[in-house]
């Protein structure tokens, strides 16, 4: 009995001792990253990302939406400290040779560079990811011999050369993290350096016109702004880093079928004929009365502008957009040869910022936001359609905005005065424009026709608003549907995002109190 209770007491000794060194180094690990090199932990999870089926990641994303990339990197993190528990009892283990020891101690850090290379190398730079993975296997070792130090007083463990097999791993792993420096060119890119610094284009040929707020809607609680700050503009990635891009190396190339392929710099790029445009922005994967949709002020250049000088060759049928991290996806040549298709590198009078595409992204009217790549590097113009990264896993290639509305105004619980309740919201059809909102307050029945307020443009969402009487206290269910400029009514059959956006109305029940 003696010794069972030893080994338990060693076990859950070597446990701390690992999970505590295992912290300090992702701990370290991290701070080293925000000098512009990849965190180890998300560095696993972006190869964890690439090497998924559709068949598998498609219903993850579905099923927790944005919050399916947090839960990825809380997975890794949460291996990471399992693996330094595993070394942690490793390494007071009398009966462990130090070499198995060592290689426990490794392993999740060689792993992530090995996998990372393999699968991801399009997103992360080799030397710059030995430096984040050498400074934190250094830190573990070197924590693990210090913390296996201290846990020999109540756990007697021979074998000091263990320790020192875990020192020598620290001085080899700090070496390989020096080394990464020579090899990590993100290491000398000043986080773009332009990013958020307020700006003018050069040569702007069109300004857009703001339409004043109406004052009616400024001072209804919690509706959504006109206009989207950029810090709460939505963004949905498939990369869990944004590309670093030195402005000084970076290029836009337009080739393909043309007959005059060419490439501008970024500085060529600002001193082009530009345009100012409003313009709403939703992710494909919004719920029915999603928070993933927004709008901005984005200056560009018309993408015709690029294209008539490249040319296009007869036979030319979709543009291919690929961004610095290889992540692509094609609209219709016509799609690109419309006035409202832009190159933008403003937002909101500043430079685009990076987790909005900088230095330059494309905007694409009517069209989810799949497709208006950010992180812009190539427009090839091909002769066929061209499947990108989400096409490749099942989302409709077309990806035409749906019709859609949504409620912002008012809460769950209304406090009621015998008075008018504010009801108000947003809704958005893309470039068809909104042409009516109508509310049901009754559960479907009757539908009542919402104020609208000026449209902020031809592009952008609409918010509503209807002043609504209760009949009396007690749960009350709201509805809200939309018709297009077309003439075309949203409609009421529910459709989950997957495949080509969510459809339906939605619906919220509230409870109105005196």
């Amino acid at each position: 009995m003696p010794q069972v209770k030893g080994l338990d007491t060693r076990a859950r000794t070597g446990i701390l001792v690992g999970a505590l060194a295992m912290f300090f180094a992702l701990d370290v690990a991290f701070i080293v990253s925000l000098a512009g090199v990849p965190f180890a932990p998300l560095s696993l999870g972006q190869a964890i990302i690439e090497v998924l089926p559709g068949w598998i990641s498609i219903p993850l994303i579905e099923l927790f939406q944005h919050w399916a990339q947090r839960l990825l990197v809380i997975g890794v993190v949460a291996l990471y400290l399992a693996s330094g528990t595993i070394a942690g009892i490793a390494a007071l283990d009398p009966g462990r040779r130090d070499r198995v020891v060592v290689s426990l101690a490794v392993a999740p850090w060689l792993l992530t560079v090995v996998l990372a290379q393999l699968f991801a190398a399009a997103h992360l730079e080799l030397g710059a990811l030995l430096v984040d993975a050498g400074a934190g296997l250094a830190v573990f070792a070197a924590s693990l011999a210090l913390l296996r130090s201290a846990g020999q007083y109540r756990v007697p463990v021979p074998a000091p050369s263990r320790r020192r097999a875990l020192y020598a791993t620290f001085g080899v792993a700090a070496l390989v993290a020096f080394g990464g420096l020579k090899l990590g060119p993100s290491l000398r890119i000043a986080r773009a350096a332009g990013e958020n610094v307020v700006a003018t284009a050069r040569n702007l040929v069109f300004r857009e016109t703001v339409p004043p707020p109406d004052p009616q809607f400024e001072k209804i609680e919690r509706l959504t702004p006109r206009i989207t700050a950029n810090a709460d503009h939505y963004t949905v990635d498939t990369t869990l880093f944004k590309p670093q891009v030195d402005t000084a190396r970076w290029t836009l190339a337009i080739r393909g079928n043309v007959e005059q392929p060419f490439e501008l710099t970024y500085d060529e790029l600002l001193e082009l004929p530009s345009v100012e445009q409003l313009h709403t922005l939703e992710c494909i994967s919004n719920e029915v009365g999603g928070d993933l949709i927004s709008t901005a002020l984005w200056t560009g250049v018309p993408l015709r502008d690029l294209l008539a000088r490249a040319k296009p060759k007869n036979g030319a049928f979709d543009v291919i957009l690929r961004s610095v991290d290889d992540y692509s996806d094609s609209i219709p040549i016509a799609k690109a040869l419309e006035a409202k298709t832009i190159v933008a590198y403003l937002m909101n009078g500043v430079t685009l910022p990076i987790d909005h595409g900088f230095p330059a992204r494309l905007l694409v009217p009517n069209i989810y936001g799949m497709k208006n790549v950010k992180w812009l590097k190539t427009v090839e113009v091909a002769t066929f359609d061209y499947f990108g990264y989400w096409q490749e896993r099942g989302w409709n290639d077309a990806a035409i905005v749906n019709v859609g509305s949504r409620f912002d105004a008012p809460v769950r619980t209304v406090r009621w005065d015998g008075g008018q309740v504010a009801v108000a919201g947003i809704a958005f059809a893309g470039a068809r424009g909104i042409s009516k909102v109508e509310v049901s307050v009754d559960g479907g029945q009757p539908w009542v026709v919402a104020e609208l307020e000026t449209a902020l443009g031809a592009l952008t969402w609409r918010r509503w608003l209807y002043r609504w009487t209760p009949d009396g206290v007690g749960p009350k269910k709201l509805l809200v549907r939309a018709t297009d400029g077309a003439g075309l009514t949203q409609t009421a059959v529910r459709r989950e995002p997957f495949p080509s956006g969510a459809t339906g109305y939605d619906t919220i029940e509230i409870q109105v109190v005196r």
